[in-house]
């Protein structure tokens, strides 16, 4: 009896020790600034160089980009349309491959706005790209407006060792189409599409007034 339990604490001890032994994951922070604030922007783009330097050997990366001091970005009712995306600029001549890989936002606290989704991808020209789209239909973001503090991606690079990273670009966009987001602290609560419209137009009707004015002076 005595053995018995001899080889099973022996055997927990064993178990113990395997757990512990096990490597925790920790992703690379990297600090971002988003420029002046308060502001309403459509477009964001913030170069880093924390990765430079990364060979391109098919590993995982665990990124988490972090705002600076209390900044943060605003999605407002307006938002229809918005994308967070990464560019890796690389030493190599022509196509070197597509990032796969997994983003969400997160919020003050470091928590999950919404599940992983898989990111959009491309590749020209050495240059790689990974984009999330947080407000695609299913995509299970928060009710708009809402706020998030960071972005964490889970990237896998391609397989091709002989080159590496050489440059790197955090980017914010509303597509295009999507209207503004914004920048705080300092920003509205929110910007409903209608008083969206109603300030298109109101400056639409200033320029409108310059050039008439410069016409006809």
């Amino acid at each position: 009896m005595e053995r018995f339990f001899a080889v099973r604490i022996l055997a927990l001890l064993a178990f113990l020790q395997a757990l512990t032994s096990v490597e925790v994951a920790r992703a690379t922070t990297i600090q971002i600034n988003l420029g002046p604030s308060p502001a309403l922007s459509t477009s964001v783009a913030t170069s880093f160089t924390d990765l430079n330097g990364t060979a391109l050997s098919g590993q995982n990366l665990s990124l988490d980009f972090i705002f600076s001091g209390p900044q943060f970005v605003r999605l407002f009712s307006v938002t229809s349309a918005f994308e967070v995306s990464v560019k890796l600029q690389t030493n190599s001549p022509g196509f070197v491959g597509f990032l796969d890989g997994t983003g969400f936002l997160r919020d003050q606290f470091g928590n999950p706005l919404q599940p992983a989704q898989d990111l959009g991808s491309a590749s020209s020209g050495g240059l790689m790209f990974a984009g999330l789209f947080p407000l695609f239909s299913g995509s299970g973001a928060p009710d708009r407006p809402f706020d998030f503090f960071a972005v964490h991606f889970d990237l896998t690079l391609p397989n091709n060792s002989s080159f590496e990273i050489t440059g790197s670009e955090f980017d914010l966009s509303n597509d295009g189409f999507g209207g503004p987001f914004g920048v705080g602290p300092g920003v509205p609560k929110d910007i409903v599409p209608d008083a969206a419209d109603a300030i298109y137009l109101l400056g639409m009707g200033l320029v409108g007034l310059l050039v008439a004015r410069f016409k006809f002076a």
